[in-house]
């Protein structure tokens, strides 16, 4: 009787074994550890412009880069070169560039750990970070539909801890050119996801918005406002901890855009303007660095322009009173650098620069439309952008311009960004003599490439590496 309630113990204890090892996953690579040998852990949130993470000597990343809105996608393929890998950068990287039998080689770093192969890390909608013992990022959404198809455009939020263990899904939402995923912490002093989400996938949808807390537990999500119309989502420099909204107002006489805000933290509702609303008025949320919102508004009185609005003082009320903008055309991307704010004109996709929110200054042109592709990040008086084969930047104090990085391909608008390297997928380049050269110049090359698009990083002085577990290349002849 003992021998058999032993042998069911053992089992039981087996069981329970398994389903935990399913319900949490298991290490997969060991602990990031501080100087002294203790774990890291991060009470505030680390990020690092969305697709990198930095914890102690190991960077976190996407190893390779597929678009799941490309043709054809198939999310196996894609997470055979995109999964989450990491490598220690604390000393210099090592490469062998040492010949197989058939004159192959591999261009990678030694040292490339795979901390998770199951979820698709390098792709156009990654937002990565890491906060307490967890880091935090997002993958297309793998759960099919009711019709047993696949819908890629909507983006899952994930855990896992620095060694891989407690892989977690937190949610799933829709996302398109509109959505906005974001980390703030609360008026409570905790995290929150900041999730704006089309309710449907039609062509006109409405808009909802969400928070969940986040940390050493995940809370619930929680629907803040519902058909909500625009959004300023606050910053780490804000110090009113709240989202700034449109919805309809509920004047019926006519249409009129009623201005709102939800802390995020409590869910406590406020209105702007106290519900009297001007009548007929139009009010859209551009845009917001610390307390200083920006927005669109017009009205009956007021023609359509770009206006501001510092929420931690005055009066409540979004009534177009000061101008940011002369134009009166919309604005997007509004960051600060330098002393002032950048942002792009909508009709002319030219970058601006505004040295002071004083009304007597206008906007210079920084950039024009055929100058860039995409604003990546700014940093002091440097902002840096992209295009398909360049990643420069430039200084808005005296207009200096330097081209850090040139490939033949590389993924525009994507990257991380640790204070020293700019991190971005390309495809690998080789250069080769090109022994057929008519003019007999043995000095002359030309380039080719590897199809796939790999994690990259450059310094500020233009040395380029390639971060990634690569396929094998051909020796160059």
């Amino acid at each position: 009787m003992k021998v058999f309630a032993k042998k069911n113990i053992i089992k039981l204890l087996a069981i329970i074994f398994c389903i935990a090892f399913f319900l949490t996953g298991c290490a997969t690579v060991s602990n990031v550890t501080d100087k002294n040998g203790k774990k890291i852990y991060f009470d505030d949130v680390e990020y690092f412009e969305g697709h990198i993470a930095v914890v102690g000597d190991y960077l976190y990343y996407g190893n390779g880069y597929t678009s799941s809105s490309d043709e054809g996608f198939n999310y196996n393929d894609a997470t055979s070169s995109g999964y989450l890998a990491r490598l220690n950068i604390s000393n210099q990287l090592k490469y062998d560039y040492t010949e197989d039998e058939d004159g192959y080689y591999n261009p990678s770093p030694a040292g490339i750990e795979q901390v998770n192969d199951e979820k698709l890390i390098g792709y156009q909608n990654q937002y990565m970070f890491a906060l307490g013992e967890y880091l935090y990022f997002t993958s297309a959404n793998t759960h099919k539909t009711s019709s047993l198809e696949n819908d890629y455009s909507q983006v899952s939020l994930f855990r896992v801890k620095f060694n891989g263990d407690k892989f977690k899904e937190i949610d799933t939402f829709r996302y398109d050119e509109n959505s906005v995923i974001t980390v703030q912490k609360g008026s409570d002093g905790n995290y929150y996801y900041i999730i704006y989400s089309p309710t449907s996938s039609e062509e006109n949808p409405t808009y909802n918005l969400y928070s969940i807390r986040i940390g050493d537990k995940i809370g619930d999500t929680v629907t803040l406002a519902e058909e909500v119309k625009s959004v300023a989502v606050c910053d780490e420099n804000s110090t009113v901890k709240n989202v700034v909204y449109t919805v309809d107002s509920e004047r019926t006489e006519y249409a009129t855009d009623a201005v709102k805000a939800v802390d995020f933290a409590t869910g406590e509702v406020s209105d702007y303007g106290d519900n009297n609303d001007v009548v007929g008025s139009t009010t859209t949320m551009l845009g917001r660095v610390g307390d200083v919102v920006v927005y669109n508004y017009s009205s009956q009185i007021v023609p359509q322009g770009v206006f501001y609005k510092d929420i931690s003082t005055g009066d409540k009320h979004f009534s177009g009173t000061t101008k940011f903008y002369t134009s009166n055309s919309t604005i997007s991307d509004i960051q600060t650098i330098g002393d002032g704010y950048m942002f792009i004109s909508d009709v002319s996709s030219s970058v601006m620069y505004k040295s002071t929110l004083d009304t007597t200054v206008d906007a210079q042109t920084l950039l024009r439309s055929a100058d860039y592709s995409d604003i990546l990040f700014v940093d002091g008086d440097w902002l840096y952008y992209s295009n398909d084969t360049t990643i420069s930047r430039i200084n808005v104090r005296d207009k200096k311009q330097e081209t850090l990085a040139t490939m033949t391909s590389l993924i525009s608008g994507q990257c991380g960004y640790d204070g020293n390297y700019i991190y971005f997928y390309a495809q690998i380049e080789q250069e080769t003599n090109d022994s057929d050269s008519s003019e007999g110049d043995d000095g002359s090359t030309e380039t080719t490439t590897d199809s796939k698009y790999y994690m990259h990083r450059v310094d500020k002085e233009g040395n380029v590496q390639l971060l990634a577990n690569a396929d094998k290349i051909k020796k160059a002849e």
